[in-house]
């Protein structure tokens, strides 16, 4: 019976992990399709997309303009991003473990090779330095690079 509990209590944890976001994921996406399978499968909704750009975000409002989590994908480019907002309250309230941006960025950092500072410039924040790193076995051409902005924790890709 004991057992049986202990299973029970342990079947929500194992979902949950499932639907965050991982250093894996990220290495697999090589495409818009990947990236779209990786966002559905992860929970994420579709937001306002257009033409051009594809975004997803968790929590998404009824409007789609906010969310607790983004992920974009810009079809010109194959540049993608992952948002985790608010990093201090996901950091305090992650139960004793890393929030997943820095799960991520930790793995980056013990798994890649660094490259260099790189500057992205986008019309909501303006120019940002990201760290960036050549990850082996990644699927994407480019350099993964990470950064803080505003209180959020953001993965970026910068293709090559």
């Amino acid at each position: 019976m004991k057992n049986l509990l202990i299973f029970l209590f342990l079947i929500p944890s194992i979902f949950l992990a499932q639907d965050q976001l991982t250093f894996n994921d990220i290495l697999k996406i090589k495409n818009q399709d990947i990236f779209l399978k990786t966002v559905i499968e992860k929970g994420y909704s579709e937001g306002n997309s257009d033409g051009e750009k594809t975004y997803y975000g968790k929590g998404l409002s009824k409007d789609k303009t906010e969310a607790t989590d983004w992920a974009e994908y810009t079809s010109l480019t194959s540049e993608f991003y992952f948002e985790q907002s608010n990093l201090e309250y996901s950091r305090k309230y992650s139960k004793g473990k890393k929030c997943y941006y820095d799960q991520i960025v930790s793995e980056i950092k013990n798994t890649c090779e660094y490259n260099k500072v790189m500057k992205h410039s986008s019309t909501k924040n303006g120019p940002v330095n990201f760290t960036t790193y050549k990850c082996p076995g990644a699927k994407y051409k480019g350099y993964l690079g990470f950064a803080q902005v505003d209180g959020n924790g953001v993965i970026q890709l910068f293709p090559k």
